[in-house]
C-alpha cells in the first residue's frame, strides 16, 4: 500500500473543472457534461485507468451523509497503509513510488501509415 493512491469512492479529481474545460474546448460551458465525461475524473474512471489503486468506501448516500462512518473508513484504510509502510524498506518504498508515477500517463500511439498498428510511445 505504500505506493498506492486512494480516494473516496464518490470523490472526483481533475486539474480543471468541467465548465472550464468546456469553455476552453468548445467556447461554451454548456458542454460541461461532455467535458466531465471526457475528463474521466471519477474514482471508478481513475481505477480503470490505473491512476488510483483504491476507492475508499463511503456510507450510503456519500460521505456527507454520515461523516463518522466515512471518517472510520478512512481511518481504517490509513492505519492499514501506515502499518505496511512501516515494514517496507525506505529504498523499496521510494522506488515503488517512483515507478508508480512514471507509469501514469504512458500511452500507445497508432501510426496511420501502418494501418492502425499500435506502437509503444517512448
Amino acid at each position: 500500500m505504500g505506493d498506492r493512491l486512494a480516494m473516496l469512492e464518490h470523490a472526483y479529481y481533475s486539474v480543471i473543472s468541467p465548465e472550464g474545460c468546456a469553455t476552453i474546448l468548445w467556447k461554451s460551458n454548456e458542454h460541461a457534461p461532455r467535458a466531465a465525461e471526457a475528463l474521466k475524473m471519477t474514482s471508478k474512471d481513475l481505477l480503470r485507468l490505473g491512476i488510483i489503486d483504491d476507492a475508499i468506501a463511503e456510507p450510503l448516500g456519500g460521505a456527507h451523509r454520515d461523516h463518522r462512518e466515512a471518517a472510520a473508513n478512512l481511518k481504517s484504510y490509513l492505519i492499514r497503509s501506515l502499518r505496511e509502510l512501516a515494514e517496507m524498506p525506505r529504498a523499496e518504498l521510494l522506488q515503488r513510488r517512483y515507478d508508480k508515477f512514471r507509469r501514469i500517463g504512458v500511452f500507445n500511439e497508432c501510426d496511420p501509415a501502418q494501418n492502425g498498428q499500435i506502437n509503444d510511445a517512448p
